[in-house]
């Protein structure tokens, strides 16, 4: 499978990418985003996408073609100081992202998603991922955007490769498992998909006004948050037994377990900057919640996903 071959090299990629900002940079916060990005961009994005795909569609294979050397040059616009050229390398990957964005919308109203909460999760998971380019080429570009902090705009992009793209098209598969026999589990899981919807828009915004508003980013944690944690005691409890390959059950375990993980420290971020105690700073917050939802969630999702459809 032509996925399975991409992800390998992205992977092949990412490693020679860590010993390379061991060479020539001092790792600090913006280099372990930058990691969690090209991980992302090489390994899981192409085996997502062939979870995610309703048809094999000529756009389709231009997707495919194409993802390499975007996420190539993706990699060296990371390894170059911030400006013009980096700016320029890195609008492959804003127009690997517009693909498929243009492939969700395309998919979304010949299979009329909207019909099914599980359809229009995974649906608005490739719609989303192209505001997460966008930022990507602005944070390259090197450019005063509304007084924003580097880091900001850089965790805005990657914001939107994790959550609003993995995240949201997992819990759109998992979906699918859910037995016709459990009425009320299917209800519960489309409130709980009407709030991941809105979601990554909410934290957008929220990561847009913490200079200013702490509350409004907390509040807008808790949105996305508090339902993603609902869904994975929902998965855990009534959809993970319903999985039968042993293999894909204990990845989904591993990873649900690990978004509990992760969306605890989101929330304790969050709250920290509304309260007097100060629990996470962002590069503490980068380090932990980002690693624990990349290599814990979002891989062992995917696996568990690619076990149980690809095997």
């Amino acid at each position: 499978m032509i996925e399975k071959k991409r992800s390998l090299f992205g992977f092949t990629i990412f490693i020679i990418f860590i010993v390379l900002q061991m060479v020539l940079t001092n790792i600090h916060t913006e280099q372990y985003v930058q990691l969690l990005l090209v991980f992302a961009y090489g390994t899981l994005i192409p085996l997502m996408l062939a979870l995610a795909k309703t048809e094999h569609t000529n756009l389709y294979s231009t997707l495919l073609n194409i993802h390499p050397i975007s996420f190539v040059l993706a990699c060296i616009s990371f390894l170059l100081e911030r400006g013009s050229l980096s700016f320029i390398l890195s609008l492959p990957w804003f127009g690997f992202t517009a693909f498929i964005t243009i492939y969700g919308l395309v998919s979304l109203f010949k299979t009329k998603a909207w019909r099914s909460m599980q359809e229009l999760l995974i649906h608005a998971g490739m719609i989303y991922i192209v505001i997460g380019g966008g930022w990507l080429s602005l944070h390259r570009l090197n450019v005063d955007i509304l007084h924003f902090q580097d880091i900001l705009i850089l965790l805005t992009s990657i914001h939107f490769h994790y959550a609003a793209f993995i995240t949201i098209i997992s819990f759109g598969l998992m979906g699918r498992f859910i037995s016709s026999k459990q009425p009320l589990v299917r209800r519960v899981y489309n409130g709980l998909g009407g709030f991941l919807l809105v979601g990554p828009i909410f934290v957008a915004i929220g990561i847009t006004f913490s200079p200013v508003s702490p509350l409004i980013e907390f509040l807008s944690v808790v949105e996305f948050v508090v339902p993603i944690a609902l869904f994975a005691l929902l998965s855990l409890v009534f959809i993970v037994p319903n999985v039968k390959k042993p293999k894909a059950k204990v990845s989904f375990i591993i990873a649900f377990f690990s978004l509990f993980i992760s969306m605890s420290f989101a929330f304790l971020y969050g709250y920290g900057h509304i309260s007097e105690i100060s629990v996470l700073d962002i590069p503490l917050m980068v380090f932990v919640h980002g690693f624990v939802n990349s290599f814990g969630f979002s891989l062992f999702m995917i696996l568990g996903l690619w076990h149980e459809k690809m095997t």
